[in-house]
């Protein structure tokens, strides 16, 4: 590996492809886990019983839910925010009692994104609905919930206020994500064989746990098929904690 020094979220990163990594072998014999050695381009390199394997790790994440936002890991982080302004808010509001609330967003226009609104259309309406809480209320999907909320439960036992994530995504966007990730590391391929002369080149796909950075695998991802030049390529979803083997179509050079 080349001698440089890493940032501290270069750190996070690799350790955490390497958590994605040992889990991945733990679920399958597929992946290679027996003595790993940090390398750069690919991420690692594994002494196997018939000799080296470099593996590149990479994670894959949905697609955040509006332009607005640069990641899911962006988004969750915004929630969070919106969501501690809005107990702030209501907290300064005549006759306002404490109350606890969690919430699921709902896509709005990338303008309509202004924290300070969203907050206090949140506080306002928590102050107007809070005694139908008795001791728990939910509002769903209704035309007066606040702008860019779908769901909101509201409880008589404070608790400090939370947003809920959630993540919908269809076979085509799964198969597009997948596609893409392969893609941008499949330009590197010919960097890693030299890096590691006669060694298998391996890619690992991995998808969190988290519910608001995980991707499953769905029905039918066996058949699925991508143009890639590694020597294998694997899907590996926490949510599911099952590993797949992806199928190459064709050369993509």
């Amino acid at each position: 590996m080349h001698s440089k020094t890493l940032s501290r979220n270069q750190v996070n990163k690799k350790a955490m492809e390497k958590r994605a990594l040992v889990a991945a072998g733990q679920v399958s014999a597929l992946i290679p886990t027996r003595e790993i050695q940090d390398f750069e381009r690919p991420d690692f390199r594994i002494d196997t019983a018939t000799g080296l394997v470099g593996i590149e790790v990479t994670e894959l994440m949905p697609a955040p839910t509006s332009d607005f936002f640069s990641s899911p890991l962006a988004e969750k982080s915004w929630h969070e925010k919106l969501m501690k302004a809005a107990e702030r808010e209501y907290s300064g509001l005549p006759g306002a009692v404490p109350v606890g609330v969690s919430a699921y967003f709902w896509r709005t226009e990338s303008g309509k994104y202004d924290m300070r609104t969203m907050a206090r259309g949140l506080a306002n309406f928590i102050l107007t609905h809070r005694a139908q809480a008795k001791p728990v209320v939910t509002f769903s999907w209704r035309a007066d919930l606040p702008e860019g909320f779908g769901v909101i439960t509201v409880t008589e036992f404070y608790e400090p206020w939370h947003g809920l994530e959630t993540v919908t995504l269809t076979l085509d966007q799964i198969h597009q994500r997948l596609a893409d990730r392969i893609s941008a590391k499949n330009e590197l391929v010919t960097i890693y064989r030299a890096n590691l002369p006669n060694a298998p080149i391996f890619l690992l796909i991995f998808s969190c746990m988290e519910i608001s950075r995980g991707v499953p695998i769905v029905h039918g991802i066996e058949e699925w098929t991508f143009p890639f030049d590694f020597d294998r390529v694997f899907f590996f979803a926490g949510l599911d904690s099952q590993v797949v083997e992806l199928r190459r179509s064709q050369s993509s050079t």
